[in-house]
């Protein structure tokens, strides 16, 4: 009995453990993922701009403040800068011709709706 408990004991460990890595890995995709579509959407909202260095950075400015009002910690300016960066080195590595095809996968996937778990298929995490 003691030894069927211990036993079980430590096949729930090891379950539970399994599972945070995983939840974990799961978090860290979908918010690798949230993070290249921010910077995408900043680029595109930059591209609408006449003076696109200085309308960039109020853009960054202005989305800095409002998303910092609203979820807290986690979008000062060059954390958002950051995001834009990621997107656009991402696509810049994808291929030889700087052109990505996953940059066109994803923007039909999104075009429909933001599905970030699609999005999120194409950043695979190591998983430790």
């Amino acid at each position: 009995m003691i030894n069927d408990y211990e036993n079980t004991l430590t096949d729930l460990i090891k379950l539970l453990e399994s599972s945070r890595r995983a939840a974990a890995r799961s978090v860290n995709v979908i918010m690798t993922a949230t993070y290249w579509e921010i910077g995408r959407r900043i680029v595109e909202l930059e591209q609408g701009g006449e003076k696109r260095a200085e309308y960039g950075a109020a853009v960054i400015k202005r989305l800095s403040e409002d998303l910092t009002a609203r979820f807290g910690k986690g979008f000062s300016r060059s954390n958002l800068q950051q995001m834009r960066n990621f997107y656009l080195e991402w696509q810049i590595c994808q291929t030889p011709s700087g052109k990505s095809n996953l940059d066109t996968e994803i923007s039909q996937t999104l075009s429909a709706e933001s599905n970030l778990s699609t999005l999120a298929q194409e950043f695979p995490l190591p998983s430790r």
